[in-house]
């Protein structure tokens, strides 16, 4: 693994999501305050509106074409059913993940396999929207309107809290970028560290 992205002892329990809560699932963060890179966005269970056809501003219609060229290639389901690794870059994902928690002698479960490549898919997604541009307000606002980083952070928490309970579950995506949208890894990594530093 890249010295970048040497896993942090960074716990936090998260709540397992995809449309449910259920359980706090303990999902340390493999990405060190050191690295260098940041964000995106991606799927939540809600469909993909088709905007073939329709007239937009200049490009945008090649955005969503890439999107949904994303998608398909990714194989990500959505309809909302729980993700799995399909792909030789998600399986790798995945497997460097589950042995850095299971390192941390936690257990790794299919919640938190799904949680994890659909956090990296959100980010993904984001930086396909936002035209492979991704700095530390991308990330911001990718966090801040997330449905997913919505549903594992505490509402209530503010300021440095906020950004504690957020940092373990940005560094689960952005580190899943490196894998399912290497281009745009790099960014990601570099944002985080802007936001939430080291």
């Amino acid at each position: 693994m890249d010295a970048r992205l040497r896993p942090l002892a960074l716990g936090l329990a998260l709540v397992a999501v995809l449309g449910v809560t259920t359980a706090c699932i303990p999902l340390p963060s493999p990405l060190p305050p050191d690295a260098e890179a940041s964000p995106a966005t991606e799927e939540s269970g809600t469909p993909v509106p088709d905007y073939s056809g329709t007239v937009a501003p200049d490009g945008v219609e090649d955005v969503f074409a890439e999107r949904e060229e994303y998608f398909r290639e990714q194989q990500l389901p959505m309809d909302g059913s729980p993700l799995v690794a399909v792909t030789p870059a998600q399986h790798e994902f995945i497997a460097q993940q589950r042995a850095y928690v299971e390192q941390q002698g936690l257990s790794w479960t299919a919640a938190d396999e799904s949680l994890s490549l659909a956090l990296a898919g959100d980010a993904c997604e984001t930086a396909i929207l936002s035209r492979h541009e991704v700095d530390a307000s991308t990330l911001q606002a990718h966090v801040a309107t997330s449905p997913l980083f919505a549903q594992l952070v505490p509402a209530d928490a503010q300021g440095d809290a906020r950004l504690q309970a957020e940092a373990p579950i940005a560094s689960v995506m952005v580190f899943g970028t490196t894998f399912m949208c290497p281009d745009d890894g790099d960014m990601w990594v570099a944002a985080y560290q802007d936001v939430y530093g080291g």
